[in-house]
């Protein structure tokens, strides 16, 4: 699992721009590249677990030096649900470079579940590949969904109707 170079960038920047250990987990295609499903990304998504002001400013700062899509969530949400629920359940991702990072990347089932969650296009696509490149356990999603749907902060019911929708679209994919 190597980190793509986009994001390799934007991450040594960020480790040499901070001084206290921050907890930071790929998101999106970038934790889909890292794992191997999806070849390199044209941004960079993270979610960050951290209240120091230094995190959000180096991710505007780079965004513009750079030019750059960016997209960063700073504690409180991600997708409606508060972004400590999805830190218990992200793979740990061990690089020795990065001494201040707690480096994570998001697990499949909330990789999924996000992309569900917006259900764009290139999202469902994204689920399209995953889900014929991995194994994915029915019962193991639909209660993943049923903690996260639970903690969603907010109008459920979006959220339930593009799960039912994925489920019916992509339902024989997944392994029961």
């Amino acid at each position: 699992m190597a980190l793509e170079p986009l994001a390799h960038d934007f991450l040594s920047r960020l480790n040499s721009a901070i001084k206290k250990k921050v907890t930071v987990v790929l998101i999106g295609g970038n934790a889909l590249s890292t794992l191997g499903l999806k070849s390199a990304t044209e941004d960079v998504d993270i979610v960050c677990r951290s209240s120091e002001p230094i995190v959000a400013n180096f991710c505007r700062d780079y965004v513009k030096k750079y030019k750059v899509k960016v997209e960063f969530f700073i504690d409180g949400l991600f997708k409606n649900i508060r972004i400590k629920d999805y830190l218990e359940s992200a793979y740990p991702y061990m690089q020795d470079e990065f001494q201040n990072l707690n480096l994570k990347i998001l697990s499949l089932p909330d990789i999924i579940l996000t992309k569900i969650s917006r259900s764009m296009k290139k999202d469902l696509d994204d689920v399209s590949r995953i889900l014929h490149k991995q194994e994915i356990i029915e019962v193991e999603l639909d209660k993943r969904f049923a903690y996260l749907l639970k903690n969603t902060i907010g109008d459920k019911s979006d959220f339930m109707d593009k799960y039912n929708n994925f489920k019916r679209l992509y339902g024989s994919l997944l392994n029961k």
